[in-house]
């Protein structure tokens, strides 16, 4: 029962989601996108808040490590120490997540806010567009964030508003600095959240038959 209950919660979720997305698209994304560009753009707070998202590239590099060392590990007859479940869990959700986030950007050939929209007044999706500056849709900053966020979040209940708010202000930063729209941020939130629940999901014994 509970399950379902999950599952339908997840449901209105993507309702709400989709619902967002084409709002965004439609009234928000655009008029953000030029605000920042005009008032943030070439200022020194533009180059720090571009600096604060290099931790997350580290944290990606990180995740593929700590995977493939615990896989070499396991490999060598050797069993991991619990201490590991947890960033294994966080390891495999962060790539799930940008896996995902690299296929749905060339399925849905999104048009970058900054050059496409900014500089070549281009906007809008096309579809299995795998070229430059048309790869923008999910954030992949948003996915993955919260997609760590998420497993933790479960796992581990403590300190959750001040996860939440990490994951928030790192969407609220690649939308300042233009590298993704508002409805790409939340779109790439959704997927990162739903990946992160799967993950602990499907790592639960009980799943298995």
């Amino acid at each position: 029962m509970r399950d379902n209950i999950a599952f339908r919660n997840w449901l209105f979720a993507f309702a709400a989601t989709a619902i967002s997305v084409v709002a965004c698209i439609a009234y928000v994304d655009r008029p953000v996108a030029e605000f920042f560009d005009g008032h943030l753009r070439h200022t020194t707070t533009w180059v720090w808040l571009d600096r604060a998202l290099t931790p997350l590239d580290i944290a990606v590099v990180t995740a593929s490590l700590f995977l493939l060392g615990c896989g070499t590990w396991v490999m060598c007859g050797r069993l991991l120490s619990s201490w590991t479940r947890t960033p294994l869990l966080c390891s495999w959700a962060a790539m799930w997540a940008t896996t995902a986030g690299i296929i749905l950007k060339r399925i849905f050939g999104r048009a970058s806010p900054d050059p496409t929209y900014i500089q070549n007044h281009l906007y809008g999706f096309r579809l299995l567009h795998d070229a430059p500056h048309w790869q923008s849709f999910p954030s992949g900053t948003a996915a993955i964030s919260a997609g760590i966020m998420s497993v933790l979040w479960i796992i581990m209940p403590r300190w959750r508003a001040t996860r939440a708010l990490t994951v928030a202000l790192l969407c609220i930063t690649v939308v300042i600095t233009n590298y993704h729209s508002v409805g790409e941020v939340i779109a790439g939130t959704f997927l990162g959240t739903s990946i992160g629940w799967m993950t602990v999901q499907l790592a639960a014994p009980a799943r298995l038959n």
